[in-house]
């Protein structure tokens, strides 16, 4: 058994790097844990009007504070690639490296109006923990975004041997979607027999309608952040290691 210290950090997201650079990297350097997430899109704003030198300088800052605090961040931004937009996780390790990335495999109708499906699902592993990373609407395919088929890519990972499922989400405040999301990402925990690390973000005024917090592989939910506000969880999660 290894004990993993999980630090999750529902924030506000501005549409802008500027604001979300400095208070990413100030939650860096706060942590005392072994893997800090953030929201999708929590880097460069949940939009397409990002510069690629400055996004990549960013990565770069991040990559370093990651090094200096010996944590793993697991941070939502957009990416191109070859002149292509992805909806992007990257993973950076404690002592920096790029760990691997993951591009949202699943993006809404509206999302696809700027950016492209990634190809790929993969797990990663440190300290003999496997695991995996989806992007909002991966997990649940949320009808009326979109008729795409729905490929349980959080039961695929677990298949994989992933043990925690890191989930970035920006879902905003629409009320309809509150019990779909909740329940699938209960329905989901058990059906993969995974933890669900969810992260979403912000909102100051309203509730937003999926919850920031850790449900266990029997459907519980371990931790789970208020849905109005800016809140930090933390959570130590006891696990089987090779």
């Amino acid at each position: 058994m290894a004990v993993f210290r999980i630090r999750g950090v529902q924030m506000r997201v501005s549409q802008s790097k500027k604001e979300n650079l400095p208070r990413i990297l100030e939650e860096i350097k706060k942590s005392r844990c072994d893997v800090v997430v953030f929201p999708e899109m929590s880097l460069t704003g949940y939009n397409n009007d990002f510069g690629d030198a400055r996004t990549q300088e960013a990565w770069r800052q991040i990559a370093a504070a990651c090094r200096t605090q010996y944590v793993t961040a697991v941070i939502g931004t957009g990416c191109r690639e070859d002149g292509e937009t992805y909806i992007q996780a990257r993973i950076y390790g404690p002592l920096g490296q790029l760990v691997g990335t993951h591009e949202k495999l699943i993006p809404t109708a509206g999302d696809r109006s700027w950016c492209v499906p990634g190809t790929e699902l993969r797990t990663f592993s440190q300290d003999g923990l496997t695991y995996g990373v989806l992007l909002g609407n991966d997990l649940w395919v949320a009808p009326t975004l979109g008729a795409f088929p729905d490929p349980r890519l959080s039961y695929q990972l677990a298949q994989r041997g992933a043990q925690v499922i890191f989930h970035l989400a920006h879902t905003g405040t629409d009320p309809k979607f509150e019990s779909f999301y909740e329940s699938n990402l209960r329905l989901r925990a058990q059906e993969s027999g995974a933890y669900i690390v969810t992260v979403n973000a912000a909102a100051l005024e309203e509730p937003i309608n999926a919850p920031s917090g850790i449900v266990a592989p029997d459907g519980r939910w371990l931790v789970q952040c208020p849905r109005i506000g800016e809140h930090v969880f933390e959570y130590d999660l006891n696990l089987e290691t090779e």
